[in-house]
């Protein structure tokens, strides 16, 4: 698949009445049927001769056509049964190859699904795979795109960022906050396409609440809930069109969904459960219908002592991994509190600055509403954070460590290490020290050192809850909690 030479060439399809491929590299079907007809006259003329005369001289073995590298190809008559499979080979590697393969001419365009015209939120044209690379504050709309699928990358220009903050990420599509009409959009960072959702000043309860401090936390700020309480985002895609969930945080923590069209936010929760993981390992699935609510598939709220949660004691991060599996990496700091050292196997507990703690990696079995533990992740790597949680390969990308997770910038200024190796062959060595970080108030924490490796991008990546960008850079009212 040839690359492009920038974004609107490669990604963007061109318009109807143009091929993109020059006067050389298209042929009409006049054309085409007048050139077979030419090519096969000589040949009729000599079948002609050998009727006539009753003749045929032995035939001769003729030598394979070999086609020059600049020899015309028919590329655009495809049979459709070819270009189906094609397409559809590409899109399970990755859309951005899927959108190239578009673009390169109407009619492979005319036999496949078209993004746009399908709905810019079906979950088969998703850049799932790509993350926005950013680590400083930066006004201009052009940005570093990376496929954790492919690793492969792109330079982008998005317009939007010049309006708009980018506070998260749902599915690959950047979630935007306008400031001036609080209205929240999603960016699709590979086709600049952008889906409007309802301001987010505006939010109603679908039941009548019991705790009326829920809803006064949602509407503490006059202005309705203040951009810097999202704190992450995901899909229902049993609606149509598709719904956005997002999660708030701290003293708004609340979960509020709509769709495309609707005229209000909807608050989920009534102020009991209000995020799908709890800090201590509880986790809940999200129904829409018929009343939204937060269902129960994991209890683990024995060990949500009040203290062990204020302290920040146990910390649960979730994470997508292939095959629709679901990871959860929980973090044990001070296990005095939790049993004492004793309690517990030597080999997967570590020392940092004094207090012994213990991570664990389990996989969330939603059928047997059970915690399942993982002994390795083999050649692959987590990175969780305030924000985002990612799986990588480290067959795709080296330099990151396998085995191992990866803490975003903020835990690791708290914690004193910035990566654990669940299965340590390095003279025993559990952890590796912190990062250097620099802290300001417009770009909060970023790397000391640059330039910076891939793996201090994500775990800048995993923590951004909320991005600098465009005229979000200069905005005072913005507030964190």
């Amino acid at each position: 698949m040839m690359r492009a030479r920038s974004l609107r060439r490669s990604l963007a399809d061109p318009s109807a009445g143009s091929s993109g491929l020059g006067s050389e590299g298209m042929m009409t079907r006049g054309r085409r049927r007048r050139l077979l007809a030419e090519s096969s006259e000589p040949l009729e003329r000599c079948h002609s001769q050998e009727r006539a005369t009753g003749e045929s001289e032995p035939r001769k073995k003729t030598k394979a056509i070999v086609h020059g590298p600049h020899e015309w190809r028919d590329w655009a008559n495809l049979l459709p049964e070819l270009v189906e499979d094609i397409s559809g080979r590409l899109l399970s590697l990755d859309v951005a190859e899927y959108l190239r393969f578009r673009a390169v001419c109407k009619p492979w365009r005319e036999l496949t699904d078209d993004p746009h015209g399908k709905g810019d939120l079906d979950s088969r044209f998703r850049p799932r795979a790509w993350v926005v690379l950013t680590i400083t504050s930066d006004a201009r709309p052009r940005r570093r795109l990376l496929s954790l699928a492919t690793g492969s990358s792109l330079c982008v220009d998005l317009p939007a960022l010049s309006t708009h903050c980018h506070m998260c990420a749902a599915d690959g599509l950047l979630v935007l906050f306008h400031e001036a009409t609080k209205i929240i959009r999603l960016l699709n960072p590979l086709s600049n396409a952008v889906i409007e959702f309802p301001p987010i000043s505006s939010v109603a309860a679908a039941v009548p609440l019991s705790r009326m401090d829920c809803l006064l936390a949602v509407y503490q700020n006059p202005s309705g809930i203040n951009s810097h309480a999202i704190n992450g985002a995901g899909f229902d895609d049993s609606t149509s069109p598709p719904t956005l969930v997002l999660c708030l945080r701290k003293t708004m923590c609340n979960i509020i969904f709509a769709k495309p069209g609707d005229t209000h936010w909807t608050l989920v929760t009534s102020g009991q459960a209000s995020h799908p993981l709890s800090p201590e390992g509880s986790v809940y699935l999200v129904e829409l219908s018929p009343l939204p609510r937060l269902v129960e598939v994991v209890d683990q709220r024995r060990f949500a002592e009040p203290d062990n949660i204020l302290e920040q004691r146990i910390m649960s991060f979730l994470v997508g991994s292939s095959g629709g599996r679901m990871l959860m990496v929980r973090y044990w700091k001070d296990l005095e509190h939790f049993g004492g050292i004793g309690a517990y196997n030597r080999k997967e507990i570590f020392t940092v600055r004094g207090i012994t703690n213990r991570i664990e990696v389990l996989e969330v079995g939603i059928t047997g509403r059970r915690l399942i533990p993982v002994r390795s992740l083999g050649r692959h790597a987590v990175f969780v954070g305030l924000t985002h949680c990612v799986l990588i390969s480290t067959e795709i990308f080296p330099s990151i460590a396998a085995d191992a997770i990866y803490l975003g910038c903020f835990h690791q200024q708290c914690e004193g290490f910035s990566v654990y190796h669940i299965n340590s062959k390095r003279s025993n060595r559990r952890t590796e020290s912190q990062h250097k970080f620099a802290y300001n108030h417009v770009q909060g924490l970023s790397p000391a050192a640059r330039p910076c490796n891939l793996d201090q991008y994500l775990v800048c990546y995993v923590d951004r809850s909320h991005i600098h960008s465009g005229p979000c850079i200069h905005h005072v009212k913005h507030t964190f909690f």
